[in-house]
């Protein structure tokens, strides 16, 4: 039977709420006192145990911190500090004194020897056959301390004591040299000679040409060839005109670098120079290789070039 919501009409026997108003047999009839029961309660010091527990939970935290600084640092370094650094941004002019100095576009010199590969006639392979003419003796030269080859000949320097006499060249004949020792069997030589090109090639090619060729030549002869190397870096090189002795010549020099710059202990690197001095007999010329990191061998060379005179 359902029972009414305002609780009257009919009820089952024994249905009604205990009647909670007397307290049962041994009980006490208030409610316990949790407020004077409980009080304040004092912690006592914690133990070892807890506070291992509670550093390991700091240093975690601690360390989780480092290693998520560390993250951000790095991919900003990689993107937002990379950026700032790569971006110059626009160059800042004074305000006092405003021009267009500096914008404009730097354009490069292909002449600049420091920036331009060396011309193509600065090669280890000649563009030409490198004839040896036959020998022919070369005339006695004006002086004692003169060397004669062809119609040309120079004032010796000092110390350059070795004969190196008439060792055959492309292109010269009548040739006479003298050396000076860098070490072992490896000198600086400065010869002289006639210049002289067959009529199968074309007979003499002119000044410029005849430098070229004697120059490229003598790079590439089997004593030098063997310390410059296949590919040696060329610098310092230059192809102009030039007078001798008040007559039109023509002068080709480079610096040749060893590939193996151990190849010699004093000595990595040769000037290598050919002069062709148009005379009123012909053209004579200068050969020559000197020790690039010899002072007194480059000294000495330009002192070769400055006593150079045209002789009958």
């Amino acid at each position: 039977m359902s029972e009414n919501r305002d609780g009257s009409g009919p009820q089952p026997p024994g249905a009604g709420l205990p009647d909670f108003s007397q307290s049962a047999p041994g009980r006490s009839g208030d409610l316990p006192d949790f407020e004077t029961a409980s009080g304040p309660v004092t912690l006592g010091e914690p133990g070892e145990r807890s506070r291992k527990r509670n550093r390991a939970v700091v240093l975690s935290v601690v360390g989780t911190g480092v290693v998520l600084m560390a993250v951000v640092a790095l991919v900003l370094s990689q993107t937002v500090f990379r950026s700032a650094l790569e971006d110059d941004g626009p160059e800042a002019y004074s305000t006092a004194d405003r021009s267009a100095e500096g914008q404009e576009e730097y354009v490069p010199d292909p002449e600049d020897p420091d920036i331009a590969p060396p011309p193509p006639i600065f090669t280890q392979a000649p563009t030409t056959e490198c004839t040896v003419p036959s020998h022919s003796a070369a005339a006695p030269a004006t002086s004692s301390d003169a060397i004669r080859g062809g119609d040309l000949q120079y004032t010796l320097p000092d110390r350059w004591d070795y004969p190196w006499g008439s060792s055959p060249l492309p292109y010269l004949t009548e040739v006479e040299g003298q050396g000076r020792n860098v070490e072992g069997n490896w000198y600086s030589v400065a010869s002289l000679g006639r210049v002289t090109f067959p009529e199968d090639e074309g007979g003499y090619p002119g000044l410029e040409s005849a430098a070229t060729s004697i120059f490229q030549c003598y790079a590439t002869t089997a004593g030098v060839l063997s310390h410059f190397g296949e590919n040696p870096e060329v610098t310092d090189y230059r192809t102009e005109s030039m007078t001798v002795d008040g007559y039109p010549a023509w002068i080709v020099q480079a610096t040749y670098h060893f590939e193996d710059p151990d190849m010699l202990e004093s000595s990595s690197a040769s000037i290598v120079t050919s002069l062709v001095v148009e005379g009123p007999d012909g053209p004579s010329a200068l050969a020559s290789d000197v020790a690039a990191d010899q002072p007194d061998h480059v000294a000495a060379l330009e002192e070769i070039i400055a006593s150079l005179d045209v002789v009958d």
